[in-house]
């Protein structure tokens, strides 16, 4: 064992606690991806429920709602992932949300 004013045990110290800000810094990564993963598991359980409605009249109401769903969430996650890669330095481009026909 090395003495406690010894470099060795100044290094050790410093790496034990670089590995605890390590291990929190995991730990708080996972928990976000896990709070992702479920927010994602509920707008898809939403989109099931709306895609089995039996309600053939408003087929389009669904549809329109079921793309709302999808055009919000991956906005949010173009958005997220942006921000995570480019820090402060992001810049958002908003998608075209018009249909356009092509005749």
């Amino acid at each position: 064992m090395f003495g406690k004013h010894s470099n060795e045990g100044f290094t050790i110290k410093q790496l034990q606690k670089e590995n605890r800000q390590l291990n929190q810094t995991i730990e708080l990564k996972d928990r976000e991806i896990e709070d992702i993963k479920t927010e994602c598991a509920s707008q898809f359980e939403l989109i099931r429920d709306l895609c089995f409605c039996n309600d053939c009249e408003g087929k389009w109401d669904r549809l329109n709602r079921i793309n709302e769903i999808a055009e919000d969430n991956f906005s949010a996650l173009v958005k997220d992932l942006a921000i995570d890669k480019l820090g402060d330095k992001a810049q958002i481009i908003e998608l075209s949300t018009a249909r356009q026909s092509n005749r």
